[in-house]
């Protein structure tokens, strides 16, 4: 399960083949995979598990950075307010770490058999071979 998601879910790789990327555009991902033709449309609510984890890397950051700024207040030496500095960079956090949260969740959704084979079967099944 975690060599899946270091191959799959932290370099954006289809988790099916891992040989081809699982994005069209930055966000965009499309239907199957044009290489081993694995279905990336699990259901109407899939993308909500990458928001979660996309939320949760702004998150982890404004935690961190208000960790940082009360104990040595670098941006207060540089003159910035500290709240609004850390609220406008968790936002830029989260959404830069959306497209790695939604390669990690499909990467969990793959693992966990939430996915289809053009043949059916789940993700977690070997597929049958296309005559």
């Amino acid at each position: 399960m975690f060599k899946t998601l270091l191959r799959t879910g932290l370099l954006g790789r289809c988790p099916g083949c891992t040989g081809h990327s699982m994005f069209s555009a930055y966000y965009d991902i499309p239907v199957a995979c044009p290489n081993c033709a694995l279905r990336y449309q699990v259901g109407d609510g899939a993308w909500l598990g990458a928001v979660a984890i996309g939320y949760g890397f702004g998150a982890l950051f404004a935690i961190l950075a208000a960790v940082v700024e009360l104990t040595w207040a670098p941006l207060r030496a540089a003159g910035l307010d500290p709240l609004w500095t850390i609220a406008v960079l968790g936002l830029v956090v989260t959404a830069l770490g959306y497209r790695p949260a939604k390669s990690i969740w499909f990467s969990l959704l793959f693992t966990y058999g939430f996915m289809r084979w053009p043949d059916g079967t789940a993700s977690n099944a070997t597929p049958t071979p296309q005559r």
